[in-house]
């Protein structure tokens, strides 16, 4: 009887009552997440010795392969893979593998610093299982939520919790992210990547693990804006710098962001936009500050048309706006009107006689503005702007081309030259 009992058990499964919601959503998901492992080979240093390889048993130290684990998911079957930046940042070598142990060699379509997004092509002709992809614009305080990663390497790793909140603004190594989803259910560092699923299965974000110190809360950039960042990155390799043609500031004790200026002829002016109109909102998402503005409109594709809710006075208006390209010439003139500088070329003669030992073309700041941001950090008439981020720049070229990549991290550091002395400022390129 015993064993009657036994075999009935082993043929017919589980039952229906553990046959959860939960257990369903996560089968309806899982197949199409992917564990990552993105390895850099880090040279050794050579030896500064010359007879070190010959006496003393010397050996030249080999080179070194650092590995990132982090997660990702199946968005187009395809094999077009979604994770975050800093999974696959440094990696020269990548390997995504599936639920059922399957490897395949990966390769980075596109990326997206400023707001950690990352799409890889899995280097094979085959179809592969798709994540069911939902939205994040309907989310509910509450309503259930599952991570589905590689924690700490323990691959296809399931966690559960709810949203704990939205519009969520992270603080971390020095940057700001705005628009999180925030969560309960377990995000560790491995998490990076993975999916964000609701109960019914579809993904509603991408999980990131940007607050290590964090118990019990965890954070998923919405699919929503991940999808966008995403195709786009399909299509053309990365995202194309914008331009809106208007600048915001903060309102102290206020949420909102205070437009300071429009420009002619901008998206911004056609859309009827004004001076001293408040943002409050962007596609629905609230804006809390002009950082916070910027944010959310950095990473939206040329082209792209998004509804920008304002207060004029006592009234609130909707105006859809779409962004231009953003030229090096207005790339210069935005990153100029925010520092309050203005920057100009100095042939190598202009430079000496203006007391400089050079034999090359400089840049030098020839005005900075009465209480700019420039200003307070100490910057004067006469400085040579040397690197912004590390990178040479003796021509306006230069310069332009170096300020395309800054916005691309968020962040431009400017290597500055008074005298004999060489100090670093900081700006916002976002």
């Amino acid at each position: 009887m015993l064993a009657l009992f036994l075999a009935a058990s082993l043929t017919t499964g589980p039952s229906a009552a553990r046959r959860t919601p939960l257990v369903l959503a996560v089968d309806r998901a899982r197949p199409a997440v992917v564990n990552i492992n993105a390895q850099e080979v880090v040279r050794a240093a050579a030896s500064d010795d010359p007879w070190a390889l010959f006496f003393g048993g010397g050996v030249r130290a080999r080179d070194q392969v650092r590995t990132s684990l982090g997660s990702g998911f199946v968005f187009d079957s395809a094999g077009f893979v979604l994770t975050n930046y800093h999974v696959v940042a440094r990696g020269s070598r990548i390997q995504v593998s599936f639920e059922d142990g399957a490897d395949f060699t990966a390769k980075v379509v596109g990326t997206d610093p400023g707001g950690d997004l990352a799409v890889l092509k899995i280097e094979s002709e085959k179809k592969f299982p798709a994540a069911p992809l939902g939205s994040s614009s309907d989310l509910m305080l509450g309503e259930p939520t599952i991570a589905i990663g590689n924690p700490f390497g323990l691959n296809q790793s399931v966690s559960a919790g709810v949203v704990s909140a939205l519009h969520r603004p992270v603080h971390a190594e020095g940057r700001s992210y705005y628009d999180f989803i925030q969560t309960d259910a377990s995000i560790n560092p491995g998490n990076s990547g993975g999916p964000l699923v609701n109960a019914d299965g579809n993904v509603i974000g991408v999980c990131s693990a940007v607050l290590a110190t964090g118990q019990g809360i965890g954070f998923a950039i919405p699919i929503d804006r991940a999808l966008r960042v995403a195709r786009e990155l399909v299509k053309s390799g990365g995202l194309a710098d914008t331009w809106w043609g208007f600048d915001a500031e903060a309102i102290e004790k206020h949420a909102g962001a205070l437009v300071t200026s429009v420009d002619e002829s901008s998206p911004a002016a056609s859309a009827g936009l004004k001076r001293g109109d408040t943002v409050l909102r962007v596609d629905g998402t609230p804006v809390h500050d002009a950082d916070e503005l910027r944010f959310l409109l950095r990473d939206v594709p040329v082209g792209t048309r998004v509804t920008i809710g304002v207060v004029r006075g006592k009234e609130n208006t909707d105006l859809p706006i779409a962004a231009a390209p953003l030229t090096p010439e207005r790339a210069q003139a935005v990153f100029e009107s925010r520092s309050g500088i203005a920057v100009a070329e100095m042939s190598a003669r202009e430079a000496r006689e203006a007391g400089y030992e050079t034999r090359k073309p400089v840049l030098a700041i020839k005005l900075v503005e009465r209480g700019s941001q420039a200003a307070r950090l100490g910057l004067r008439h006469g400085d040579l702007i040397l690197a912004i981020n590390s990178a040479e720049v003796e021509s306006l070229k230069d310069f332009r081309k170096a300020l395309a990549q800054a916005r691309k991290s968020g962040r431009a550091v400017l290597l500055v030259q008074r005298g004999y002395r060489l100090q670093e400022f900081e700006f916002d390129a976002g």
